[in-house]
């Protein structure tokens, strides 16, 4: 299953795909305890291990829990996947997508943006690059100054996205 945007085109890929490891500061957090997570996001911390996919911890709770749980945990630095490595220089490869989706996002949506530009500009991989356009896409889809231009500005983040996968990078 894949998460669709409003014209039915894929955009995340699906959750369960995504193989989880535990950053250096989630490793921290199981010992120390000090980021106050309830009790089923730190036992989602605890499972991961970068084997198992977010498909194996389906089981234990609903989907839609479940992939709430790993956004908050890797937007909190505690997870990041595992599976598919980004290459040392995705940042830099990825550079020209951010800077289109910061642009229209000042533009269209003044200073509302700042917490969306904030997840733009911290997207260091093609995998959180694609959660960010998704809330990219939600918030334009629903601002004034965006609607009418977010399905245009979709399609051409689309065909950045296309291009420079056929880049090796």
């Amino acid at each position: 299953m894949k998460t669709m945007l409003a014209d039915s085109s894929p955009i995340l890929p699906a959750p369960a795909d995504v193989v989880y490891a535990k950053t250096e500061l989630g490793r921290q957090e199981v010992a120390c305890r000090s980021a106050g997570l309830g009790a089923r996001e730190r036992s989602v911390l605890i499972m991961l291990d970068g084997r198992k996919t977010a498909a194996a911890l389906a089981a234990l709770m609903p989907g839609a829990q479940l992939a709430r749980i790993l956004d908050e945990l890797e937007a909190l630095g505690l997870i990041a996947p595992a599976s598919g490595a980004a290459p040392s220089d995705d940042w830099a490869r990825l550079a020209p997508v951010r800077e289109m989706l910061v642009r229209s996002a000042e533009t269209c949506l003044g200073p509302i943006a700042a917490e969306l530009v904030r997840q733009i500009g911290a997207a260091g991989n093609e995998h959180q690059l694609q959660r960010a356009i998704a809330h990219w896409h939600m918030a334009m889809r629903d601002s004034k100054h965006g609607k009418d231009v977010v399905e245009a500005q979709l399609a051409q983040v689309r065909a950045s996205l296309q291009s420079l996968a056929s880049v090796p990078g």
